[in-house]
């Protein structure tokens, strides 16, 4: 089953950030076609694509000709058209989805509720099976920053993609640390205006961030630290040794020790503390999320039932997510995140199993799909990362307006709710984008 077929980009599909457009496109404008004239019967040749800056050698041979015929256009025209993969998309759009969805479970904002009641356990429940929303995000940028056929250069780290995403995050960090939270008003606290509030202010703005925007902050280091894994993940072998050493070091070794605390009272801190003690750094938490998207996107499955025990493997861990919360909030007797924080490894599982589910099943069903449909899924996946910008505030304004997720049984009602939330964030980033001002940050 041979569903993701070769493919190259051309630097116009450079990705802005995880959440631009996934422009994944062949570019197969003009070539050069060297021909030896070499009385050897073996003519080699050589295909350079002459549309990219760079080079790139298809099947390099010992070429001795010195005629050079330019091919300009093709006999059979349908291999001119871009191949975008909207599984992407469709992936892309779910985990935005996703983040509204989970932040529309968040209790914390809510009417008091005890998380032992029957809209608790609900909002519980689904706040843990959308956890690898953030994670699906991670392996995008992975499947397509670490690609070697990509054309990254540090000069376009640090004059593009760094640049544009700062200019983003402070933005949206000046809008959350100083209108969402000292003018909207959303938490209904009284603040006195002097000099520790303007300390407090200047923290979250610069340091800390608004609640969501750390991860445009980890878009940052992920870009600083691209270049060192490329290489890496361009030998297989040394790309799944990477993969293993991230998923038991930041992610198996925390789980199992918070599991042994909560579930058999023992402290295995000896056993952690050595882990630590290695200075792994390298395998951060969410480092492994980046490998693993690459590899997984990369790689083609031999056989069908290992692509129906990889969905397998994602039930498992969202059915473990879900319990381990409830056992967690259960010891602690409150609602925790713990064993269901993004770098534990059941939520791991899950987010290994979305990524496969729509790489193969979805891939299959969006590939029938109509050009209108797929003309209106590019625009979703267009405004995502507007859509994850603004919801919070937007989240925080129905809020205000007694308009939040409790109102009904969340068992229907968080998902309506959520769309809601989502379709009034398209709207308004379809009109804010029509600013140019706005449109940069967007």
């Amino acid at each position: 089953m041979n569903i993701n077929k070769k493919y190259e980009r051309s630097e116009e599909d450079d990705l802005e950030t995880e959440f631009d457009n996934f422009n994944l496109e062949v570019e197969k404008e003009h070539l050069e076609i060297s021909f030896n004239n070499n009385d050897n019967d073996n003519n080699n040749y050589k295909v350079i694509d002459s549309s990219n800056e760079s080079t790139v050698v298809e099947e390099e041979l010992p070429i001795i000709n010195v005629e050079t015929l330019k091919v300009e256009n093709f006999k059979n025209k349908e291999s001119q058209k871009p191949t975008r993969l909207y599984w992407v998309d469709c992936l892309r759009v779910f985990s935005s989805y996703l983040v509204v969805f989970i932040h529309c479970c968040n209790i914390l904002l809510k009417p008091k509720i005890n998380y032992k009641s029957f809209n608790g356990r609900i909002l519980i429940a689904f706040c843990a099976f959308a956890r690898p929303c953030v994670p699906l995000f991670i392996m995008i940028s992975g499947m397509l920053f670490l690609d070697p056929k990509k054309k990254m250069t540090l000069e376009m780290i640090f004059k593009k993609y760094i640049p544009r995403i700062f200019k983003c995050y402070l933005f949206w960090t000046l809008y959350y640390g100083i209108f969402d939270k000292y003018i909207l008003k959303y938490d209904d606290k009284h603040y006195t205006f002097n000099k520790d509030l303007i300390i407090e202010i200047i923290k979250v703005c610069i340091i800390r961030g608004g609640g969501h925007l750390w991860y445009l902050n980890f878009t940052i280091g992920i870009y600083l630290t691209t270049p060192l894994y490329r290489p890496i993940v361009k030998d297989r072998t040394l790309g799944w040794y990477l993969v293993a050493l991230c998923c038991i070091v930041a992610q198996i070794v925390p789980t199992v020790y918070q599991f042994f605390i909560i579930v058999f009272g023992i402290d295995l801190d000896v056993f952690q503390k050595y882990v630590e003690n290695l200075v792994l750094y390298t395998a951060g938490n969410y480092l492994g999320y980046y490998v693993i998207g690459y590899m997984v996107a990369s790689h083609e499955f031999s056989k069908k039932r290992y692509i129906y025990l990889s969905y397998l493997i994602g039930l498992i861990g969202s059915v473990l997510s879900i319990a381990f919360r409830f056992i967690s909030c259960y010891h602690y007797n409150k609602n925790v995140h713990n064993l269901s924080k993004y770098y534990n490894f059941n939520v791991c599982m899950a987010a290994y199993g979305f990524f496969v589910f729509f790489k193969y099943a979805v891939n299959d069903w969006v590939s029938k799909r109509g050009q209108g449909f797929l003309r209106i899924l590019k625009v979703f996946s267009d405004y995502s990362m507007g859509v994850y910008l603004i919801h919070l505030t937007i989240y925080h304004i129905f809020y205000k307006l007694n308009f939040h997720s409790q109102m009904f049984n969340p068992i229907y009602w968080v998902p309506i709710y959520s769309s809601i939330i989502y379709a009034t964030c398209f709207v308004l980033v379809h009109l804010l984008r029509k600013i140019p001002f706005i449109k940069q940050f967007m």
